[in-house]
């Protein structure tokens, strides 16, 4: 049986379009897509990056990435810089985590509905929102409320092996009450006896999020930015 890291590998070697056997291979490396939608993205994994950028922008893709170097691939300025013309909006730099088997202890799962978590979202920062995932489409959502009203909610996206994609929002005045740690552990724990896998993306300024990942045993996979032009 696969681990998860060798299933995530599989995962990002379709993305790339290379074999999982090269996936890892140091140093930086790009493909080139014909797909009008796409922007860029980069994904380091220990002294690999992989870029994935549509067709248009190998120009400048190109130009930039002859002066990066693996430690610097994922500095926002240096993409901001490279692609001002383009307007770019940069997310990022997150990290990805990955677990296997979750078993920590859960309060009992709670479901809340599509209005309620749109509700809760609209009085939360978009960038917030956006990164977290759970407004996104086929989602499953788990949830906890405080006098009647959602304040924390988990998300589980499409990913490998089924909805094992993990999101997490907590509104502001609720934090630091343990709520988001209690509704991302019934997300991962539903995902990892599903499918046996799940994954977690945070932004690495978001220490809240990065020390909650570690209290959860999740296990670092590697880190991204996200580029949209």
């Amino acid at each position: 049986m696969p681990t998860p890291t060798e299933r995530a590998d599989e995962y990002w070697s379709a993305v790339f379009r290379v074999e999982p056997a090269v996936l890892r291979r140091p140093g930086v490396h790009t493909t080139f897509v014909d797909d009008p939608s796409a922007g860029i993205y980069v994904l380091r994994i220990g002294d690999t990056v992989r870029v994935r950028a549509r067709e248009a922008l190998r120009g400048q893709v190109d130009g930039l990435l002859g002066e990066l170097s693996v430690e610097d691939a994922l500095e926002p300025e240096r993409w901001r810089s490279a692609l001002q013309s383009l307007d770019p909006l940069i997310l990022g730099p997150a990290a990805h985590f990955v677990a296997g088997d979750v078993r920590r202890p859960a309060v009992e799962e709670a479901r809340p509905n599509a209005k309620e978590v749109q509700r809760m979202a609209a009085r939360i920062p978009a960038e917030e929102v956006e990164e977290s995932g759970v407004l996104e489409r086929d989602v499953e959502h788990f949830g906890s409320w405080a006098d009647g009203d959602l304040v924390a909610v988990s998300a589980l996206a499409p990913w490998v092996g089924g909805r094992t994609d993990v999101g997490l929002l907590v509104a502001p005045a609720f934090r630091g009450r343990g709520l988001g740690e209690q509704v991302a552990a019934v997300a991962l724990t539903v995902a990892t006896q599903r499918a046996g896998l799940a994954r977690w993306r945070c932004r690495e300024d978001n220490a809240a999020s990065m020390r909650l990942a570690a209290r959860l045993g999740l296990h670092p996979y590697g880190r991204n930015l996200g580029i949209r032009v």
